[in-house]
């Protein structure tokens, strides 16, 4: 009697084992699917009230009309670094507040795939206060493949509440060889 007590508790631990795996994989799935919407769901929410990272900066700076600032881009390399490094546009004049979009060039020259880490400096230093970047290279590592080329922007605007004494700003990006950098921790 014992033997068949034991059967059917097995059998019911079974079963209930087998009905709370259901119930955990349904959770799970349930989570999945609640995750991979948040994305869209959040786009939505921004397109319907008119949220953009650009549309923000554009309604919370005033262009000055008035006047222009011109901004020079320079590029400089790390000693020894196989790449070419080059403004596409070598100067630019903005109004204060407008949002404008620059390229830089660059050429892996080497033979292997390399990793560079741009580090901006402004002149006059104080220039470095009213310069805004929106989006830019610098931000992040940047990979090349032997022989590869690339156009990188960089989108800024120059606050409007820059002293009117300062009519000019030069942007310097320097590249750094960090391919190894990785590789040392």
């Amino acid at each position: 009697m014992s033997d068949i007590a034991n059967s059917t508790t097995q059998i019911e631990l079974r079963e209930s084992n087998r009905v709370l795996l259901i119930k955990l994989l349904l959770v799970v799935l349930v989570m999945l699917v609640f995750c991979a919407s948040l994305v869209p769901l959040y786009r939505q929410i921004c397109e319907v009230l008119g949220i953009t990272a650009t549309r923000t900066i554009v309604q919370n700076t005033q262009v000055d009309s008035g006047r222009f600032v011109k901004v020079e881009f320079v590029a400089n390399l790390n000693k020894n670094f196989g790449w070419k490094f080059e403004p596409v546009e070598k100067l630019v004049e903005v109004h204060p507040g407008a949002i404008a979009t620059i390229n830089y060039r660059v050429t892996n020259t080497l033979p292997h795939a390399t990793t560079g880490r741009a580090v901006p400096s402004f002149a006059p230093l104080e220039a470095g206060l009213y310069f805004n970047k929106v989006e830019c290279f610098c931000f992040s590592n940047q990979t090349l493949q032997a022989g590869e080329t690339r156009d990188m922007p960089v989108t800024f605007f120059v606050d409007p509440k820059m002293p009117k004494d300062l009519a000019a700003i030069a942007l310097s990006y320097t590249f750094f060889n960090v391919t190894d950098e990785g590789k040392k921790l």
